[in-house]
């Protein structure tokens, strides 16, 4: 709660700053419209002017109009001077002010590729009811929206700069955020990482002591005490595979590549699934394909055993796990399939959390140590459910260095 409260603050400007630009591109086009409709008045103010004017000149109506009012009003385009019940393609619109629907009519309209203001104003001359159909430079009245125009334009940049502006402290936010969440993992992790190397080591000790001599103890004793001692020794190499995996976890890792045969590799993983699958029959499928990559093959290896190990735990007694491995340019990906249950969402809000297992027996460090592991040798670990069941683990290598070479090529490094 008080870092929400922490951060709200910090949401707000970001959020406020957005919102500003869309008031001022809304306002300057509510501001154009407004114009608009003034543009509109003028002009029809404009032709309602030369009307009155026609009445004046109603005894004149048979000189050019157009030529004696072009110099009272330069936006005047054309003047056509009508009679009421005169037939012609303006009918409709002369027997609508004629009959009283209509005091008068405006249109727009393109005229030679301009903007035009067409009027249709009724007036007496000659004492007969007259139409003056009135075309105008709709450009007249453009003084009244240059401004307007302007001012959006400007409004719309600074918008849309105050919006990137926004957008990037709002993203510089959500990062900032992002790296001290992180960093406090990373210290609470390298916390987690010093406590399990100094338990290791006041552990091993006192470890292979007593395993050696319970295994002293069992050649010498009689047969009843020689199968009360039997269970210590698995106990204290399952205590032994917990120190591996918390030193695992807690050293600094530092990769020594070199290139080493996928397919050694793979051997090694079949023989330790299928020491953990015991007798379970299940059906395991690592690829063999006869690639070479350079790599460090015990921190590849620690890795993927780990990944291996949890995906034969998890799928049933009549399971399959399914290796296989992916290479596009200078990428490798490995990926470790089963058909398990799969992963709850509770497991997945704190699968890469040390010390957190579902199992009965484990320390929860195996996911935490491969991803470790894979990270150091500049590769990424990521866990998706499989449908309608089962998990992926994959291991993706953007840059790792791989050929193929001949199988025969494929013989195991040596062990350190």
């Amino acid at each position: 709660m008080v870092t929400g409260a922490r951060r709200l603050p910090r949401l707000l400007w970001p959020l406020l700053a957005l919102l500003l630009p869309v008031i001022l591109v809304v306002s300057s086009l509510t501001t154009l419209a407004r114009l608009a409709q003034l543009r509109d008045l003028y002009l029809r103010s404009r032709a309602a002017a030369l009307a009155a004017r026609l009445e004046v000149l109603g005894a004149s109506l048979g000189t050019d109009l157009t030529e004696a009012l072009a110099d009272e009003e330069p936006a005047l385009l054309d003047l056509l001077v009508l009679d009421a019940d005169e037939p012609g393609p303006d009918r409709d619109v002369l027997a609508a002010i004629r009959d009283g629907r209509e005091l008068f009519r405006v249109e727009k309209l393109q005229l030679q590729g301009a903007d035009a203001f067409r009027a249709y104003i009724p007036f007496h001359a000659q004492g007969r009811l007259r139409v003056a159909r009135l075309d105008l430079a709709a450009s007249a009245a453009d003084f009244l929206l240059a401004p307007a125009r302007r001012n959006v334009l400007v409004a719309s940049l600074g918008g849309l700069a105050l919006l990137l502006l926004s957008l990037y402290a709002l993203w510089s936010t959500s990062r900032t955020a992002e790296l001290q969440r992180r960093q406090l993992e990373l210290e609470h992790l390298a916390q987690l990482g010093r406590m399990a190397a100094t338990l290791a080591h006041e552990i091993r000790n006192p470890l292979a002591t007593i395993k050696g001599f319970v295994q002293l103890a069992a050649e010498s004793a009689d047969t009843r005490t020689a199968a009360l001692l039997a269970p210590v020794v698995p106990e204290t190499e399952r205590l032994e595979r917990l120190v591996r995996n918390l030193l695992a976890y807690g050293r600094p890792v530092e990769p020594r590549p070199r290139w080493i045969p996928w397919d050694a590799l793979a051997a090694e993983l079949e023989v330790n699934a299928r020491q953990v699958a015991a007798d379970r029959p299940i059906r395991l499928e690592i690829a063999r394909n006869g690639l070479w990559i350079e790599t460090d093959p015990d921190l590849l290896k620690s890795a993927l055993l780990n990944l291996v190990r949890n995906a034969v735990e998890a799928a049933g007694d009549d399971g399959h796990v399914r290796v296989t491995v992916q290479t596009s340019g200078q990428a490798v990906t490995v990926a470790v399939e089963d058909d398990g249950p799969g992963l709850s969402e509770e497991t997945r809000r704190h699968l890469f959390e040390p010390f957190y297992t579902t199992k009965a027996f484990g320390a929860g460090l195996g996911l935490p140590t491969s991803r470790k592991l894979i990270e150091a040798l500049g590769g990424r670990l990521r866990l998706t459910a499989l449908q309608p069941r089962g998990t992926r683990a994959e291991a993706h290598f953007p840059a790792m260095p791989w050929r193929m070479a001949p199988v025969e090529e494929a013989q195991p490094w040596p062990t350190s």
